[in-house]
């Protein structure tokens, strides 16, 4: 067993790098509380990096070398001013997820104690669940075609591929959050898909959902995923851990992020349950361009335009609980919970919207060091 926890960072483009940077010191701060110590190994994958080496997505290089890491901490990537949005989003974020099996997206929908969420008359006691979002497959398995390109008859076609085994591991994985979550009483997983319509790919969804349902120690349901996300709305007391379809799951997460409290402190785990590849953490806010350049008539962000000041506008404390989640895979509770309370410590400030970056992650180190667990 190794002496330190080897981690692979990735900070990537505009905001990535500076939350990034952020979490990173913040860390430095947590040494008393590990087990063992920390080793960062920075990796400037971006979209400079792609446009330098003439690529599309990581190649087996980049993919080795990061195999060698324990987790992978992850910002944010894109730059739109310097290369086509989506390529490096899928030749990164999907290859990684892809190639390292990180076949969860574990996303949990948290409102903290203190902080306000967009539903009237909801609060923590209300929000408080976890959504287990398929990661390898479904709609965005990246298989399809265009017919008749440039034609009247032009047709663009997306497979959704769901397999048994892909639901199968998914449920598994997630009863057992579930059980281990202990929210009170008996734990509840909701099947979400739209079986209804999507006869074919909802066919493994409805055969693993049979194979459950019968469990006594967990009350296993289904609903459809406009239902789910009507419910979400009305009455999200009611779900514990949720498991869903790739697209299904992008969509509800960030709709989970806004009633929460908002997108700026949501996170989000890409998981190799088995451990045999590294797992991946990341704040879901992304690289925000759009708050970096100054934006043309039709929205387009403006290449050159960059204003250096707005870094002490940017929020690390997604990237802070992203950190947070990552530690707690790794086994070190202690200071995961540091860390994280220390990030919802600033996010309960009542001048936190004007709090600017630096005086933030002062604040959060300042707060670690008078921990007392």
């Amino acid at each position: 067993m190794s002496e330190e926890h080897n981690i692979a960072v990735i900070p990537g483009d505009l905001n990535g790098i500076t939350v990034t940077n952020a979490a990173v010191k913040v860390s430095e701060a947590l040494t008393k509380l590990l087990t063992k110590p920390i080793k960062h190994t920075t990796f400037d994958y971006n979209a400079d990096y792609f446009i330098k080496n003439d690529l599309t997505e990581l190649g087996e290089k980049e993919l080795s070398e990061l195999k060698k890491y324990d987790q992978i901490f992850l910002g944010a990537i894109g730059d739109p001013t310097k290369i086509k949005p989506g390529v490096v989003e899928v030749g990164i974020l999907l290859k990684l997820r892809q190639e390292f099996d990180q076949y969860v997206n574990l996303r949990p929908v948290v409102l903290p104690q203190g902080v306000a969420s967009i539903l009237v008359g909801k609060d923590y006691k209300d929000i408080n669940f976890e959504i287990c979002r398929e990661n390898s497959e479904g709609l965005y398995v990246g298989e399809g075609k265009i017919e008749n390109e440039g034609t009247d008859e032009e047709a663009g076609i997306q497979i959704m591929k769901c397999t048994y085994k892909g639901v199968k591991r998914l449920a598994e994985y997630a009863v057992q959050r579930a059980i281990a979550r202990k929210k009170g009483g008996k734990p509840t997983m909701h099947f979400v898909f739209k079986t209804n319509v999507l006869k074919y790919a909802g066919a493994p969804w409805i055969r693993v959902f049979d194979e459950m349902k019968e469990r006594t120690d967990v009350d296993i349901k289904y609903l459809h995923i406009d239902n789910f996300l009507m419910q979400m709305l009305i009455n999200p007391a009611q779900f514990d851990v949720v498991i869903t379809e790739n697209m299904f799951g992008d969509i509800s997460t960030d709709a989970g992020a806004v009633i929460q409290g908002g997108i700026g402190s949501a996170v989000s785990g890409n998981i190799n349950p088995t451990g045999e590849m590294p797992s991946m953490f990341e704040p879901i806010h992304g690289s925000a361009p759009d708050k970096w350049y100054e934006l043309d008539k039709n929205g387009m962000c403006v290449p050159g335009t960059f204003v250096e000041e707005k870094l002490q506008e940017v929020k690390p404390e997604a990237a802070f609980m992203s950190y947070a989640m990552m530690l707690d895979q790794m086994g070190e509770e202690k200071a995961a919970k540091a860390l994280k309370d220390a990030a919802l410590n600033n996010i309960r400030n009542k001048n936190y919207k004007t709090m600017k970056k630096d005086e933030l992650v002062e604040n959060t180190i300042n707060f670690i060091k008078e921990y007392k667990g």
